[in-house]
C-alpha cells in the first residue's frame, strides 16, 4: 500500500513539473523576435524577398502564445524556440 502512495506521488509530482508555462522560452523568444523589427520597419524592407524569414519568426510566436494560452504548454515552448531560431536567421539573412 505505501508503494502505491509513493508511486502515486511520484507520478504527481512528475506531472506537475512537465504542466510548467515555458516563460523562459517565451520571453527569449519575444526578445529575439523585438531585436529584429528595426531591421524590417521600412517599407522597402517589406517588399524584400528577406522578410517572409521576419514573418515567419512573428508567425510562430502569435502560434506559441496561442499554445500558451491554450495550457498545451509542449507546444508553445516549441513555437517559441521556432521563434527565436527563426528571429535569429531573419536578422543574419537582412546583414
Amino acid at each position: 500500500m505505501l508503494r502505491v502512495a509513493v508511486l502515486f506521488s511520484m507520478s504527481l509530482w512528475l506531472v506537475s513539473c512537465a504542466a510548467k508555462p515555458p516563460v523562459q522560452a517565451m520571453a527569449e523568444a519575444r526578445a529575439a523576435v523585438q531585436s529584429v523589427q528595426p531591421l524590417y520597419a521600412s517599407e522597402e524592407a517589406k517588399q524584400s524577398k528577406t522578410y517572409k524569414h521576419f514573418q515567419s519568426a512573428e508567425q510562430s510566436l502569435k502560434e506559441a502564445s496561442e499554445a500558451l494560452a491554450k495550457k498545451n504548454y509542449a507546444q508553445a515552448k516549441q513555437k517559441a524556440k521556432q521563434a527565436k531560431y527563426k528571429a535569429r536567421m531573419a536578422a543574419k539573412i537582412k546583414q
